[in-house]
C-alpha cells in the first residue's frame, strides 16, 4: 500500500499539520500520526467480516488536539510524568522547570513534545511500511538546559503489529525521560475500560503521594489491588480498598517491570482482542483515566487507560532511582512494540 499523507489542518498560528497513514500491504492493519504533538490518532485493527476497530482513542479535528489537557495519543516530554517542584539538579546546576500541574512540572511542561510541531522527515511503503519524525527542542525550553534533537520512527513490523522508537541526542547534560500517551480501548467507541483484563510483569510499583509524587518507596504488589501478575479485570480492582488507590482515586502508579518475560504487559478487552507490549524501560505508568474527562471534552472517565512506557519517574530528585540525565556524548534509545491478537470471532 502507498504512504498516504495529507493535510490535517492549520494551527491557531498558521502553521500547517499533515498526518501520515501506514497500512500493512496485506493485513490491511493501519496507522495514522500527525505532525501535531506526534499523535498517534488511529491504531485500525481488522476483525472478522470486514469489521475495523479503533484500538486508540482520538479526536475528529487539529482544534480538539489543541485543546486537550490529557495528552491523547501523544509523545511526552522531555520528561515524562511528575517533578516535584519543577526542581532538580544535574551535576552542579539547579534547574527550575516550568510548572504546569499546581507547583510540579508535568509530562515536559506548558511547552511539551505534545504541543510540539512535529515534522514528517521520511516515509516508505512495503512490507514493513514506516514513517520517521523529527523535532527540535531550543536551549532552555521549559527550564531544561541543552538542545535537543528527537527522532521518532513508528513502522508497522509485521501484519497486526507496530513498534516505536525515539532517539535523542543533546549539546547539555539534561534530564530526558519521553513516553508514549496513547489511550487504549480495544471494546471500541462507548465502551469503558473496566472489562478489560491487565497483566503487567511487575512484583513492585511505586508509592505516590496524593499529588502524584513518589515517595522514593518500591511497595510489593503481593496481596494487593496492584497485583496483576496474573491477568485481572480493571474494574474490579478499580473498586478493591487500598490506600494507594484512594490517594490517586483509581491506578496512576509506575510498575517496575521484573523483565523476565518476552511480554511486558497484556491488556485483554471484553471483545477478546488482545494486545501485546514489551519495552526496552524499565517500567511503566499504568494510568486508568480516571480524570480523562476533566482534560477533555469529548470523552468520560475510562474511557481509555494508559501503558506508558518511561524511566523512573522525579528520578532526577530521588537518588535511588535509575538516573535519567542524557549526556551530549550519548544517544538516547527507546523502543516500545506493540501486537495485537485477534479473537476468532470479534
Amino acid at each position: 500500500m502507498p504512504i498516504h499523507t495529507r493535510p490535517f489542518g492549520c494551527l491557531q498560528d498558521g502553521r500547517s499539520v499533515c498526518a501520515v497513514r501506514l497500512q500493512h500491504p496485506h493485513s490491511g492493519f493501519a496507522l495514522e500520526v500527525l505532525e501535531y504533538g506526534a499523535v498517534l490518532r488511529v491504531v485500525e485493527v481488522p476483525l472478522t467480516q470486514g469489521r475495523i476497530r479503533n484500538a486508540v482513542l482520538g479526536y475528529g479535528t487539529l482544534a480538539d488536539y489543541e485543546a486537550d489537557n490529557a495528552y491523547v495519543g501523544a509523545v511526552v516530554g522531555r520528561c515524562a510524568n511528575r517533578i516535584a517542584n519543577g526542581a532538580g539538579v544535574v551535576g552542579s546546576e539547579r534547574l527550575q522547570l516550568t510548572l504546569n500541574e499546581g507547583q510540579h512540572h508535568l509530562h515536559g511542561g506548558r511547552h511539551g513534545f505534545n504541543k510540539a510541531l512535529w515534522r514528517i522527515a521520511d516515509a516508505s511503503e512495503g512490507a514493513t511500511p514506516m514513517a520517521l519524525l523529527t523535532h527540535r527542542s531550543p536551549d532552555g525550553e521549559d527550564g531544561y538546559p541543552g538542545e535537543l534533537s528527537v527522532r521518532m520512527e513508528v513502522a508497522i513490523t509485521a501484519e497486526y503489529s507496530f513498534s516505536v522508537s525515539i532517539t535523542a541526542r543533546t549539546t547539555r547534560p539534561t534530564p530526558f525521560n519521553p513516553t508514549l500517551h496513547p489511550y487504549f480501548n480495544l471494546d471500541g467507541p462507548g465502551a469503558r475500560i473496566d472489562a478489560h483484563a491487565l497483566h503487567i510483569d511487575a512484583d513492585r510499583f511505586l508509592q505516590t503521594t496524593r499529588e502524584g509524587i513518589p515517595t522514593g518507596e518500591r511497595l510489593a504488589v503481593a496481596a494487593t489491588p496492584f497485583d496483576f501478575r496474573a491477568p485481572a479485570r480493571i474494574g474490579a480492582r478499580h473498586a478493591a480498598p487500598h490506600p494507594q488507590l484512594q490517594v490517586r482515586d483509581g491506578f496512576d502508579h509506575y510498575f517496575v517491570l521484573n523483565k523476565r518475560t518476552a511480554c511486558d504487559v497484556q491488556l485483554r478487552g471484553d471483545s477478546g482482542l488482545t494486545l501485546q507490549i514489551r519495552t526496552n524501560q524499565p517500567g511503566i505508568q499504568f494510568y486508568d483515566g480516571g480524570q480523562l474527562h476533566r482534560g477533555s471534552a469529548h470523552f468520560p472517565a475510562r474511557a481509555g487507560l494508559c501503558i506508558e512506557p518511561h524511566g523512573f519517574p522525579n528520578a532526577v530528585n530521588e537518588p535511588g532511582f535509575p538516573g535519567v540525565i542524557l549526556l551530549p556524548h550519548d544517544e538516547y534509545r527507546h523502543i516500545t512494540h506493540f501486537t495485537f491478537i485477534r479473537p476468532f470471532m470479534a
